[in-house]
């Protein structure tokens, strides 16, 4: 008895204690997606809430201090929100008139990997200002960041070559403010053209994907910069062995107009540092590129602007522009006399305008239009003399333009339902031509422009312990006049506190890809170019996926396991870079990809630790290649795992990766450079360490600073990473018979880079 007292005393002292804690708070008119952050810090605590609930609230209170109710208790006098504490440590957010809340966009999972990266029952949540050092990571890349994900994987080694669940990189739709982006890297792709600095959030879908989205059949990547317009003027700005950038966030006029800039441009061609070197050496294997320097030069540079307008509480707008450039100047001597000059340009540049009208706390409009041009030109030219030439070029051009606008109504805090209207425009090309003082011969030359009209509606809805998002999108592509219905379903249970289980099932479709072209003189670095369905040579592609997992969390333990499979049609062989034997024409073909995804995480105040692990069997069949037999897709890694851990001690935090995965496969050939079998073999297994470091500290004035390092590679494996096959043109029987050679594509070294980040 005495024990029991003494444990209740013991107990009602600390909820005594924790409830009279206090600290100090003053606000005038201040946004309270701000005051939300400073409460968080003050109690350590976290609130869940929908971000338009939110989004046009303010808040004053007078200074002094408050306890963690106090301070709720003047969110909800000033607002029409109600404030729902979950545990001790997680609050919910809802309208005034919700008794009960069960959120819609839950998140599952709160720090996923590292601080920063969250998921929700349908997909993750990335903060890459926010997330703190993974391994062989410098300044927090967007897409190398996704690759720590389960199921991601980049078999080449780059940051733009994400392989999603077997499907392939064109097959991944990447927005920044509803922008399309068709070339999301820097120096091919090694890098990618998101700034990650910029004040944003990622939000990546591999499954259940929300009907607002189509145009692709693998991931989305939908980014999204702040809304929120800055009290005072912003800024960051860092160095690292590539390339400077820096971040502004400038108020114009007092909460209602602000203007954010970043921009970040290589140094490249005025330094050529020993991370540069590693890169120089990994992407230009194989080709006649031996060093770079003042002259000959690889540059890159993207800049954006947002500009956010609120001219009242319930209406927000907002202008986002966006550039992104990749330069190519190289010159060498290839016998006396002759001169091999070869110059690439790739842009990516866009607008968007985005208007968000909230009519009530219940419905809410939001309007977009948009624009997108991608650009690659290619030239190389060999000069023999002042009158005698050879040159071949290489043009592709994407204009993406359209307009979209969504609603959405969520009737209480159990049921909401979205739904819109899109239409958008692709207009693409191509040009390969060959020519010299005397004769042009054009290799390849196409035009084709399509309409999308496109309209969807989504329930979700939460009764007891279940939760339901069924969906249904309508596309109807002009150019190949046809439709298509593509239902969508996330289900989920709660099946306890620590356990909860989850289905899907999607149907998508999309009506441009890349394909793998290899005209006569080709630089063999982006040997793919993006083509429109012609319902002939290249038809509309169609992918269906069913997924099945769970989620454990209990303890500072995460268990989460998901297996899927996924079947494509209309898929080609020239994607793949194949023309069948003495058959000049592209076949086309269908594909599967079966395969499960485990995470296992232990967490604690001061350390992290995680493994993951993937097996996925993802095969293609085409009706004249092979002997009609499935063989394994390029993008079959049958098994993937990764071990990683890291470390804080008080300003310091270390992270360590090791990663693994089974041999890529690849094709043989005969001495005649005749395919004898598709991807049959495989090569060795692959594995590398990482590591990054990093320490920050601030100074009196509060600016803060930050020095990091990373090693990609610590052990310094070499080892062979692709082989690949590439078409001869030796004689002119090659142009109508396909004969091939091989190439043999080999790791990075060990490649260390140092970045310096302050901000103020």
């Amino acid at each position: 008895m005495k024990k029991l007292m003494l444990m209740s005393f013991f107990w009602g002292w600390t909820l005594c204690s924790w409830s009279q804690q206090k600290e100090s708070f003053y606000y005038t008119n201040t946004q309270l997606a701000q005051v939300l952050s400073d409460i968080e810090k003050a109690f350590a605590v976290k609130y869940s809430y929908v971000d338009l609930l939110v989004t046009a609230q303010k808040i004053s209170v007078p200074k002094r201090l408050y306890s963690l109710v106090e301070i709720n208790s003047q969110i909800e006098q000033q607002t029409n929100l109600k404030i729902i504490r979950i545990n001790e440590r997680f609050y919910s957010i809802s309208p005034a008139e919700t008794v009960e809340m069960i959120p819609l966009k839950e998140v599952l999972v709160e720090e996923f990997l590292a601080k920063g990266i969250k998921k929700t029952n349908r997909h993750y949540i990335i903060s890459p200002q926010k997330v703190q050092t993974l391994p062989g990571i410098t300044d927090a890349d967007v897409l190398q960041s996704l690759q720590q994900l389960p199921g991601v994987k980049s078999p080449n080694e780059t940051a733009t070559g994400l392989y999603i669940r077997g499907g392939t990189a064109d097959q991944n739709l990447i927005l920044v403010d509803g922008i399309r982006l068709y070339h999301p890297g820097h120096l091919f792709g090694m890098i990618s053209s998101i700034n990650p600095n910029v004040e944003q959030t990622v939000n990546y879908y591999n499954k259940a994907v929300s009907p607002k989205f189509g145009e692709r059949v693998s991931g989305i990547i939908d980014i999204q910069s702040t809304d929120a317009i800055s009290k005072k003027v912003k800024a960051n700005a860092g160095i690292n062995a590539l390339n400077v950038d820096a971040y502004l966030q400038i108020p114009l006029v007092k909460d209602k107009l602000g203007l954010q800039l970043s921009g970040r441009k290589s140094i490249t061609e005025w330094w050529q540092s020993p991370t540069f070197a590693q890169l120089e050496n990994k992407v230009f294997q194989n080709t006649n590129f031996r060093e770079f320097d003042n002259q000959n030069q690889f540059k890159f540079h993207d800049y954006s602007a947002k500009l956010n307008f609120k001219p009242t509480d319930k209406t927000a707008i907002s202008l986002t522009t966006l550039v992104i450039k990749n330069d190519l100047d190289y010159q060498n001597t290839i016998e006396i006399d002759s001169l091999n000059n070869q110059q690439m340009t790739i842009e990516n540049y866009g607008f968007s305008l985005n208007w968000i009208q909230k009519y009530s706390p219940k419905f809410t409009q939001k309007t977009t239009f948009f624009y997108s041009l991608y650009s690659f030109d290619y030239l190389r030219k060999l000069d023999y003399s002042v009158d005698k030439f050879e040159a071949f070029k290489k043009l592709n051009r994407v204009v993406d333009s359209g307009a979209e606008i969504n609603f959405e109504y969520q009737s209480d805090s159990k049921a909401k339902i979205e739904f819109g209207y899109q239409s958008f425009g692709n207009d693409i090309s191509h040009l390969f031509n060959s020519y010299n003082q005397d004769l042009g011969i054009v290799l390849g030359l196409k035009h084709l422009y399509n309409v999308t009209h496109a309209g969807f509606v989504q329930f979700q809805q939460s009764i007891g312990s279940w939760h339901w998002q069924p969906g249904l999108r309508y596309n109807y592509y002009s150019q190949l006049k046809t439709s298509s219905f593509e239902p969508r379903i996330l289900v989920q249970k709660n099946l306890s506190d620590a356990l909860i289980w989850q289905a899907s099932y999607e149907s998508r479709s999309q009506i441009l890809s890349q394909v793998r072209e290899e005209a006569a003189g080709d630089l063999s670095l982006e040997n793919y170019v993006w083509v429109l369905s012609d319902d002939s040579e290249y038809p509309l592609q169609r992918a269906k996926q069913y997924t099945s997992g769970i989620i454990f969390k209990e303890n500072n333990w995460l268990l989460d396991v998901e297996a899927y499979y996924k079947n494509i049609t209309g898929i080609t062989s020239f994607t793949l870079g194949f023309l069948g034997q003495n058959d000049n024409n592209i076949q086309q073909g269908k594909g599967f990809t079966k395969g499960v995804d485990v995470l296992l995480q232990k967490s604690s105040a001061t350390w992290r630790a995680w493994l993951t692990y993937t097996y996925q069997d993802s095969q293609n069949r085409f009706d004249l290649l092979n002997d009609s037999s499935y063989f394994p897709s390029g993008a079959d890694i049958r098994h993937h795992f990764t071990m990683a851990f890291n470390k804080k001690w008080k300003r310091f935090l270390v992270t360590a990766g090791w990663f693994w995965h089974s041999g890529k496969p690849y094709s043989t050939i005969n001495e005649a450079g005749d395919v004898i079998s598709y991807n049959a073999k495989r090569l060795p297994d692959y594995h590398r360490l990482d590591v990054s470091a990093v320490y920050q500290f601030q100074t009196a004035k509060g600016n803060h600073f930050k020095i990091g390092v990373s090693v990609y590679n610590l052990y310094n494996r070499h080892s062979l990473l692709s082989k690949e096959l590439e078409r001869q043109y030796a004689n002119l029987s090659d142009f109508s018979n396909p004969r091939y050679f091989g190439r043999e594509y080999y790791t990075l070294g060990i490649m260390p880079n140092l970045f310096l980040r302050f901000s103020f």
